[in-house]
């Protein structure tokens, strides 16, 4: 049992709940801010948080509400009185540093840069000495509105994503009840404002700019192979058959996905520039397909380099509209399967981030343009030249190639 003693203090009524707690007479001072009410209702929600506490079980729903709705200043009364676990007291800088340490290893470079870049963006508007438990949902809406003033939507939903998914992981550890974006919509990341379709002149006007055999081989890559920024550097010649047609793409994207590689043609376009390539390439250093140039943070300027000297202007997303411009092309001509399959994604990604509506179709619909037959870009190699190259030259040999992959992270 619980009891209600009042004191007088300066005139004033202050009241102190006394009540036995292992054996131990303790007391919970409420002093004088609350009336007597609420003290009586105070005291009845201690006898039973004893209760619970003596016999190991559960207050019942409406005590653990009241418990979970009280304020800062009796919480803290009642965890001195030692009717409750101190609450863990956090900091949003201190939380998401917490996080970043617990998922850092399971983060690659390119998903820990873009975290690190929303937690950025997040902290230009809250304090990182904020109090976690102040942290409403109110504050999410007022984080999107701020991202709505400053970013497309496509970033915005991205720092939505990333922040929200500290909260959920606080919860999960339970270091919070709930997070404050639940429910909370983070928008969309389709921009179809950044897609640009690269067409064959201009592949053509990027092959004739190219100062060497291997940059065109590189850019042959992206806009006919349709492989990402990364992979490009993970192809080994021990990865192209040329006797088979194949070349095997190791993805170190979705390698966490359960899909480390895919199998692509060797199209006829790329087929030429990899042979071109190969006969330049000096046997001692015939591992790599990209052997020069391999830091993924300097492709980006090669590639501007050869579009400046194309006498293009530079566009947006520059190798992967490369990669969506051939997404496109292997829709239209081979299928959703083959797309999926041979590009590397989903069919919800390709339909989201890299299919859309060419100007061709709309000139050829209107009626303004004829339709014009593909060129036939099919090199001519003869058997000798094939049978020379020391590639896999079995469909098993070649898969296993798989088993190496490649160190390079996708940009």
């Amino acid at each position: 049992m619980a009891s209600l003693q009042e004191r007088k203090r300066r005139g004033e009524s202050a009241f102190v709940i006394q009540f036995y707690l292992n054996g131990k007479r303790k007391s919970l001072f409420l002093g004088a801010k609350y009336s007597r009410s609420f003290a009586e209702e105070i005291c009845r929600v201690v006898e039973k948080v004893v209760v619970a506490l003596t016999t190991g079980s559960n207050v019942d729903r409406r005590t653990y509400a009241w418990l979970e709705s009280m304020e800062v200043d009796l919480r803290e009364r009642f965890e001195s009185a030692g009717l409750l676990e101190p609450e863990i007291r956090l900091t949003l800088g201190e939380l998401f540093d917490a996080y970043f340490r617990a998922e850092d290893s399971a983060m690659r470079p390119i998903t820990f840069r873009n975290k690190t870049r929303s937690a950025a963006i997040f902290f230009e508007l809250f304090e990182r000495s904020r109090d976690v438990s102040t942290f409403a949902k109110s504050d999410a809406l007022r984080l999107i509105a701020a991202l709505d003033r400053k970013y497309a939507e496509a970033t915005r939903a991205g720092v939505v994503r990333d922040v929200s998914r500290v909260f959920s992981w606080a919860v999960e550890t339970e270091l919070l009840a709930s997070s404050p974006f639940k429910g909370v919509k983070r928008g969309s990341f389709k921009n179809k404002s950044r897609e640009t379709f690269v067409d064959r002149a201009t592949y053509s006007r990027l092959l004739e700019a190219s100062s060497d055999q291997e940059t065109r081989t590189l850019i042959a890559l992206y806009r006919i192979g349709g492989l990402r920024k990364s992979e490009a550097l993970c192809v080994e010649w021990r990865d192209v058959d040329f006797a088979t047609g194949r070349m095997l793409v190791h993805s170190p994207k979705t390698a966490g996905c359960g899909r480390p590689s895919r199998i692509i043609p060797l199209f006829p376009e790329l087929r030429a520039e990899l042979e071109a390539l190969w006969d330049l390439v000096p046997e001692s250093e015939s591992r790599y397909v990209i052997a020069r140039n391999r830091n993924p943070n300097t492709l980006r300027k090669r590639i501007e380099r050869v579009v400046f000297y194309a006498g293009l202007p530079l566009w947006e997303r520059l190798i992967q509209n490369m990669r969506s411009s051939r997404a496109n092309e292997i829709f239209r001509e081979f299928g959703q399967i083959a797309e999926r399959e041979w590009i590397g994604h989903s069919t919800a990604t390709a339909q989201d981030h890299y299919l859309h509506i060419l100007e061709a179709e709309y000139d050829r619909a209107a009626g303004t343009l004829p339709t014009r037959e593909k060129p036939n870009a099919r090199p001519t190699t003869s058997a000798e030249k094939t049978n020379a190259r020391p590639m896999a030259t079995t469909f098993g040999n070649f898969k296993r190639g798989c088993e190496t992959g490649c160190a390079v992270e996708e940009k």
